[in-house]
């Protein structure tokens, strides 16, 4: 049993991908091993892992503002606490938080480089740190764990880190939740209608998870199949989301297009169930979480043909281009016109996902600390 620092100062009220990476983490280490887990006051009540080998560290809420907490987390938390006394330092959102010094006793997860890829992801400061004091720092850094081979050459492209320091290790996904029978939701009870729906769960955030292309693609559909199946689309509204929102609403196909906001995970399953086709036009991924629950849900997946959708939907997932409504839209016409690719979509699907588990990845950290950290001690 070893004693591991996580900082889960990057929670997010419990809301994103990198909240749910640091919830699924957490509760696989914690079966083995002490966790202090540092933690922004509020994000206690949220965090739904507690058990004996959990000991949480709160700090004050006076530090929830991004850029400040970045920086307080970089430059002033390896004076407020001992991190000596840890066998590893676990940074599970390294593209978001780092520390300065301890770099031969941490394990990083950096999860994308999406500044890269989609321009004006943040704002103007944050990019500053992103851009260039997230680099000037991570070259330092001896353990860097990519959950991706896409992430992986962005990082050597971008940060030019050097590829021996990185390790490739893929994320899961909650198989105890997804392989189950999910509750026996109708559809009015889950969308609020009784139609058939095509799904994306995403937060509305523009352009980077191109929503606006497939609000496009939908209204290239003949009235017959939008008569038949709805648009919705699952997640908190974000950066500029107003032009996505303001798009649907002029839309001719408005009382169609549904936004459901942000879905409590435990609803996901049985709104992943229902749908008749998982759609995800995202411009750019470090890895794509909601194939693998998608799949797992025995229902098809069309993808972006981007970075790291391919790489993780393998041969279970149909790609597109994200920047041609038309081409999004044919794709969708494809599979529902042909009954034998769409159920060998989900029969690949449960295939593929057997090949990724947050038990794997936690077991991955573990067997790479013993063989390259604390070797080195």
């Amino acid at each position: 049993m070893y004693k591991i620092f996580v900082s889960a100062m990057a929670f997010d009220n419990g809301k994103s991908g990198i909240s749910d990476y640091i919830i699924n983490t957490v509760k696989m280490l914690s079966l083995d091993h002490k966790l202090d887990i540092m933690i922004l006051e509020k994000d206690v009540e949220l965090f739904p892992i507690k058990n004996n080998n959990i000991k949480f560290i709160t700090i004050s809420e006076k530090l929830r503002k991004p850029i400040v907490n970045m920086l307080w987390h970089l430059l002033l938390l390896r004076f407020k606490i001992n991190l000596k006394k840890y066998d590893l330092i676990f940074l599970p959102a390294g593209n978001r938080r780092l520390i300065w010094g301890y770099f031969n006793k941490t394990i990083v997860t950096f999860h994308d480089l999406s500044q890269f890829n989609i321009e004006q992801k943040y704002d103007k400061l944050r990019m500053i740190y992103i851009k260039k004091f997230v680099p000037f720092v991570l070259k330092k850094y001896k353990h860097i764990l990519s959950i991706s081979e896409s992430t992986r050459k962005d990082l050597k492209k971008h940060y030019g880190i050097d590829e021996n320091k990185i390790f490739i290790n893929y994320n899961g996904y909650d198989k105890e939740k997804y392989n189950n029978e999910p509750t026996a939701y109708t559809n009015n009870e889950l969308i609020g209608h009784d139609k058939k729906y095509f799904l994306y769960v995403a937060r509305v955030e523009h352009p980077g998870k191109n929503h606006m292309n497939l609000i496009k693609a939908y209204e290239n559909l003949s009235k017959e199949i939008k008569d038949e199946y709805l648009l919705y689309m699952a997640g908190g509204l974000k950066e500029r989301s107003e032009e996505v929102v303001n798009y649907a609403k002029n839309s001719v196909d408005s009382d169609k297009i549904i936004f459901g906001g942000f879905v409590p995970f435990e609803h996901l399953p049985s709104l992943y169930k229902n749908a008749s086709l998982f759609i995800f036009p995202s411009y750019y991924e470090g890895f794509g979480i909601p194939l693998l629950e998608s799949m797992s849900s025995g229902t098809p997946v069309l993808c972006s043909e981007r970075p790291a959708l391919p790489e993780i939907g393998g041969n279970a997932v149909i790609t597109f281009d994200p920047d041609d409504p038309q081409n999004i839209a044919d794709k969708i016409l494809l599979l529902l016109n042909d009954s034998l690719i769409y159920s060998s979509l989900v029969r690949k699907g449960l295939e593929r996902v057997d090949d990724f588990s947050w038990k794997k990845h936690t077991d991955t950290i573990i067997n790479y600390f013993e063989k390259n950290i604390k070797k080195g001690k």
